[in-house]
């Protein structure tokens, strides 16, 4: 019986270790595909903070326009998006950046002519990010 005893008393610690390990794969790959599914919405989120950030830099550091395209290209690419000019996201974060650097109204129409041209779509996002902003 005593015997038994020894067993019992060394066999849960042997079974926790064993099964300790086990338990932490499970909940690391759960999490892991969890990540995963959503991180086409948090990688465009990314970039559209991104891009939030470096317009407001650009817009207090001037600059052309062209430059600040090829910027937002090389942004877009470090995170994984492809079109960029198509991603509503991305005139969102650039509404946001030009609340951030508190751009006059005269400012926000010329930045939204130069950069979203006629595309309608393209201007409603820069001012919902613009507005957005200045929340």
């Amino acid at each position: 019986m005593r015997a038994i005893g020894r067993f019992r008393f060394l066999g849960v610690p042997l079974l926790i270790a064993i099964l300790l390990p086990l338990a932490g794969c499970s909940l690391s790959a759960s999490s892991r595909s969890s990540s995963e599914s959503s991180s086409p919405e948090s990688k465009e989120t990314q970039n559209r903070n991104d891009v939030r950030d470096f317009t407001a830099a650009y817009v207090k550091s001037g600059g052309r326009v062209e430059d600040f395209k090829r910027r937002l290209g090389d942004l877009a690419k470090e995170r994984g998006i492809t079109a960029w000019e198509q991603n509503r996201l991305t005139y969102e974060g650039i509404g946001r950046g030009l609340g951030k650097a508190k751009v006059s109204q005269v400012e926000l129409e010329t930045y939204t002519a130069n950069l979203a041209g006629a595309d309608v779509a393209k201007a409603k996002a820069i001012k919902e990010g613009y507005d957005a902003e200045k929340e």
